[in-house]
């Protein structure tokens, strides 16, 4: 399978990145197009990917392609495009707000496939979380090729298109969340005297080794919390600080607000 990216920002890196390191798509098995010509140069330089000419020379080149542009310019970009866009062709949107309906009517109801997936930028790494909601008519071979490519990036799990608003609150937004966590703990433990990167590696893997503690015993998070808490220890002493602040509530606030930003957008 080859496939095509439209935009080559920091998720469409990632993205493409990812598939690379994964293993099941080559350098050459990729073509990207940005108007952004220093971008594109960067990345065609790094990742030795094939670079169109345009989005129309990209259409041309590729079955399925990405569209890994920010969602304010959708309209644009497809309006551009949809004249281009074959029945041959799968139309892989990447960002919130953007459901099928809302696709459709911005290609004119051009016959293509069209799905819909939300990523992260750890795919880079390998690490990612992506879901997909796959377009009805896809055949059970496409679908498997691109979940295989999906997996290759981290975990990755099919949803329902009713279910992408709050996907893109928790796959796409909650990692600046955690980052501005891990900040905060960070600089808690320079204020105690640790240096700088030694607070940073040490806070970056108790945050990583916490999150594979739920994945591995399938614990409930509460539960592991409390075993860590010891009567009159310090850790209890912080955790009732932060539930005394709203610190649950305020998490739980932010992600109610992401998702209904991803349904009005």
């Amino acid at each position: 399978m080859k496939i095509g990216f439209i935009g080559a920002g920091n998720m469409g890196e990632a993205l493409l990145s990812g598939m690379i390191k994964g293993g099941l798509l080559s350098p050459d098995d990729i073509v990207v197009f940005d108007p952004n010509e220093d971008k594109i140069l960067e990345i065609s330089n790094k990742y030795k990917i094939k670079v169109a000419q345009d989005n129309q020379d990209l259409l041309n080149r590729v079955n399925t392609f990405i569209l890994a542009i920010k969602p304010n310019i959708y309209p644009s970009v497809l309006s551009e495009i949809y004249e281009h866009i074959t029945p041959d062709h799968h139309l892989i949107s990447l960002a919130p707000g953007y459901n099928f309906n809302k696709i459709k009517i911005l290609i004119n109801n051009t016959d293509c496939l069209i799905s819909l997936i939300m990523s992260n930028t750890s795919a880079a790494i390998g690490q990612g979380v992506t879901a997909a909601c796959f377009d009805p008519k896809i055949t059970d071979t496409n679908k498997t090729e691109l979940i295989n490519i999906f997996q290759s990036l981290g975990s990755f799990i099919e949803v329902e298109e009713t279910q992408m608003p709050t996907i893109t609150s928790v796959i796409g937004s909650t990692p600046a969340i955690v980052y501005m966590l891990i900040e905060g703990m960070m600089q808690g433990a320079i204020l105690e005297g640790l240096p700088a990167e030694q607070a940073k590696q040490l806070v970056a893997h108790v945050v990583a080794s916490a999150a594979n503690m739920i994945i591995e015993t399938d614990e409930h998070p509460s539960i592991l919390r409390d075993r860590i808490c010891s009567p009159g220890g310090t850790t209890i002493e912080g955790v009732s600080h932060l539930k005394s602040i709203g610190f649950e509530g305020k998490v739980i606030d932010a992600i109610r607000i992401m998702a209904e930003k991803a349904r009005k957008m």
